[in-house]
């Protein structure tokens, strides 16, 4: 079982990937369907919100996990 500090790691690269797919997805037309699975499924909602109205923070937060 993962470690508490190995969990928010886990969470929080998970939420990078997810916005980078919405909005990948919102490039090539998905349906509000799909990009509603996609919101729905973070653990981090703010800081997906956060990213998806920030892409270019995407790269340097990449780089901090």
């Amino acid at each position: 079982m993962a470690g508490r500090s190995e969990q928010r790691t886990l969470i929080r690269e998970n939420t990078i990937l997810a916005a980078k797919n919405f909005l990948a997805k919102m490039d090539n037309d998905a349906t509000p369907e799909e990009l509603d699975m996609i919101a729905n499924s973070v653990g981090e909602i703010a800081l997906f919100w956060h990213l998806i109205g920030n892409p270019e923070e995407i790269s340097a937060m990449e780089l901090q996990v």
